[in-house]
């Protein structure tokens, strides 16, 4: 590495275009190396902006009568996405994919050179997690008019190169056991957290001196091998052959569009991945205590060791209201630690709520303290009766977080007051 002057131009890494004027005979090389120059700055820019789901891309069964046990579809909503090449991918319509794909499929001429498939094959049937993703894809379209001059030299006369997309399965077991995926009632959280990596970020509080930690989490540990720098993960779901898709996650992989690490040492602590984490962390929990409750029957009998081994650091259960059945929050943290319920204020939630994504999540049978909340302008409108009662609902923080139900008099009404708290 040799040194430079200041205000020296350094050409190494200066992106080409041409030089257009009056007289110039232009070639087609000329021209697709300027399609290049623009490509480079807007993939700049994209990694600039950071890899991820910038809206949409969202994922649901699909509701087609096609759509069977054996041979299931998705569908995805339209959406815009950047891969970690700087890609933009969009997706201008809701599209509905079949997971099993005929052998003889041909994709093979859709994929670009740098984002060949790392893992390749048909998805016929068996159980297995996988990992949806969206990538970009090129082929081309009609034929192009051509000059009598040299007729040989455009025998390719290829009127459009389109530049679009394609989805992509990754089988996560392995890495995942069989053990694992065998236990179907702990699963979904055990396939987020690990995807979360909250088991090596324990090494950053350990030792913040030691070696750097530059990667985390399930799918990390899978860029070397199954997933390229070309993917945007989508979802996570559970197939079976017996049951089809037995659930599907979008916010263990999801995540908005976010920088790759920029800060040394201390990115663990303060760079976006880590927010953003921490924001996933709330999401999937919310997405999965949803489905919880409207599948099973009586949702009261539910405990949180059953279907949880982590929760995030911050959580919302909804309750029983009429005949809308919720969960009963002694059932749900039995055998946890934790105190009783206390009013907090309403605009007192949002805070919480953000600054939950910077703690560390909850570890079920830790003995980890957990606190319990109720808002009081939710307890105050369901008290009040009526026609239209909201949803009631109880807040759980990790006891790692300030506690949020001291009193407050010159805030808080008079009857839903925490006049003292008193903890031995």
């Amino acid at each position: 590495m040799s040194a430079v002057d200041l205000q020296d131009p350094i050409l190494d890494s200066g992106i080409r275009s041409i030089n257009f004027f009056n007289g110039r005979l232009l070639t087609a090389r000329d021209l697709t190396r300027e399609q290049t120059a623009n490509r480079e700055v807007d993939k700049q820019l994209g990694q600039a902006i950071g890899d991820g789901v910038v809206n949409g891309f969202e994922v649901s069964k699909s509701r087609l009568l096609q759509s069977t046990t054996e041979a299931p579809m998705l569908t995805v909503t339209s959406g815009l996405a950047i891969n970690r090449r700087g890609q933009t991918l969009q997706l201008t319509s809701d599209t509905d994919i079949a997971l099993v794909r005929e052998a003889n499929g041909n994709v093979a001429a859709l994929g670009f050179n740098e984002c060949v498939p790392l893992q390749t094959g048909t998805f016929r049937a068996g159980a297995g997690v996988y990992l949806l993703t969206v990538a970009p894809a090129q082929t081309t379209e009609g034929r192009a008019a051509v000059s009598g001059l040299d007729r040989g030299i455009a025998s390719c006369n290829t009127d459009l190169i389109v530049s679009t997309l394609q989805f992509r399965l990754v089988q996560l077991n392995p890495p995942l056991t069989d053990p694992e995926v065998d236990d179907e009632s702990h699963l979904r959280n055990l396939v987020a957290y690990k995807c979360f990596g909250v088991d090596d970020l324990r090494l950053s509080v350990t030792d913040p001196f030691g070696p750097q930690l530059k990667q985390y989490g399930l799918l990390d540990s899978l860029r070397s091998t199954r997933l390229t720098d070309c993917d945007v993960p989508l979802a996570v779901f559970y197939w079976t052959l017996a049951g089809g898709v037995k659930f599907i996650d979008m916010w263990s992989v999801r995540r908005p569009p976010t920088r790759l690490n920029s800060t040394g040492g201390w990115s663990n602590f303060v760079d976006d991945r880590f927010r953003h984490d921490g924001e996933a962390r709330f999401l999937q929990f919310q997405a999965q205590i949803t489905e919880l409750r409207q599948l099973t029957a009586d949702p009261r009998t539910v405990a949180a060791r059953d279907n949880f081994q982590y929760l995030p650091a911050v959580g919302v259960i909804p309750r029983t209201t009429g005949l809308r059945l919720g969960f009963e929050y002694r059932r749900f943290f039995q055998d946890q630690t934790y105190r009783e319920p206390v009013f907090i204020e309403g605009a007192r939630l949002e805070r919480l709520i953000r600054d939950s994504t910077a703690y560390a999540p909850i570890k079920l049978g830790t003995g980890e303290l957990i606190y319990l909340y109720e808002a009081r302008q939710n307890v105050q409108a369901t008290a009040g009766g009526g026609a239209l009662i909201p949803q009631s609902y109880l807040i759980f923080s990790s006891g790692h977080m300030p506690f949020c139900g001291e009193a407050r008099f010159d805030v808080n009404r008079y009857n839903y007051s925490n006049y003292s708290t008193v903890y031995d």
